[in-house]
């Protein structure tokens, strides 16, 4: 099976670096627009200082989430991290109803969308591992390398520097054969992922291929 998944970074109301420099030339061009004309000088004024919401980036609002929202264990530079599914609708991606996002839980319990990942080709329920995304610098922070797997998995691994590392999981709360996985967002670049079940036998990989970005 071919690299398949389709991710979007959602961090400050920003969808992909493209939307990002969109998003920047709309606000100078509206800055520009709304330059006064010339007229007698006057007296310099010092500007009211933005409030704590005012200071912080803009954000879409979060996505619907299909099922309960998992805590990482993690903790981020706001708040800390979770994990959760979310609906995915696209006529050409006909059998994917779901993605799985990384995302942060503030201080207040608002949940912050950050990366979602979800299967790209295929079914989205076929036996395996699916939407297997890398950790990435999102906003100055290390996201975690994350996924889901579609099984009977009782443990996930994979190689980074040089040693085997174990994944933390959760079994979706909508569907117990959807096990979301995660490592921590300290980790190293993850490859050659492995599920095995409750007996230590290894399981069918699916696509096990990472993908970042």
């Amino acid at each position: 099976m071919g690299l398949s998944r389709n991710r979007w970074i959602l961090t400050a109301g920003v969808t992909g670096t493209a939307l990002a420099v969109v998003v920047a030339g709309a606000v100078a061009a509206n800055a520009a627009q709304e330059k006064p004309a010339a007229g007698p000088a006057a007296a310099p004024s010092r500007p009211a200082a933005p409030s704590a919401e005012e200071s912080q980036p803009a954000r879409e609002p979060a996505r619907k989430r299909l099922g309960a929202v998992v805590d990482a264990g993690f903790a981020a530079k706001r708040g800390a991290w979770v994990i959760y599914a979310v609906p995915v609708k696209e006529k050409s991606l006909p059998r994917t109803h779901f993605g799985v996002m990384a995302g942060r839980r503030l201080s207040d319990g608002t949940i912050v969308d950050v990366v979602v990942a979800n299967e790209f080709e295929g079914s989205d329920r076929a036996p395996g591992f699916h939407a297997v995304q890398g950790g990435m610098e999102v906003e100055g922070e290390r996201t975690p390398s994350f996924g889901y797997y579609a099984g009977d998995a009782a443990r996930i691994t994979a190689r980074a520097g040089g040693r085997t590392v174990v994944a933390r999981q959760a079994a979706w709360s909508l569907d117990g054969k959807i096990k979301f996985f995660w490592f921590d967002p300290a980790t190293k670049a993850v490859s050659d992922l492995k599920a095995y079940d409750g007996a230590g036998r290894v399981l069918t990989a699916g696509n096990n291929q990472v993908g970042v970005g």
